[in-house]
């Protein structure tokens, strides 16, 4: 048998077509952060890193800092680093929206090196 294809009306065209748009629009956004402006060195979590993390980051993000959720926030090693990197915190906090460390003391040239480790799949060694 052959149906004969129905008809869509061009109002209901219309309808998928904005509502697709202002959905994809309002889709979350995974964010990459800038592309690595820094060539010629292999970005290392133990080699260029963790002194960053220690200066700037340490005094709150650690267990016993009597910073509230700083027990959930720890980042006192490369491990219990790792899940808020996955997440991709410490890009849109560090990175992205610069208003990490607390203060904004981490330079830019600071910042641009823990964007290139994160874009490099942020290697511990």
């Amino acid at each position: 048998m052959n149906r004969p294809l129905s008809k869509t009306s061009p109002l209901a065209v219309l309808l998928f077509l904005v509502g697709m748009t202002l959905w994809l629009g309002c889709k979350k956004d995974d964010k990459k952060g800038p592309e690595c402006n820094i060539s010629g060195v292999t970005f290392a979590y133990s080699a260029n890193i963790k002194g960053i993390i220690d200066r700037h980051c340490i005094s709150c993000h650690a267990p016993g800092s009597g910073v509230s959720g700083a027990d959930v926030f720890d980042f006192t090693n490369y491990e219990a680093m790792k899940p808020h990197l996955d997440a991709g915190h410490v890009l849109e906090r560090v990175v992205i929206k610069k208003d990490m460390p607390q203060g904004g003391a981490m330079t830019q040239a600071e910042r641009d090196s823990v964007n290139c480790w994160i874009q490099a799949g942020y290697p511990k060694n």
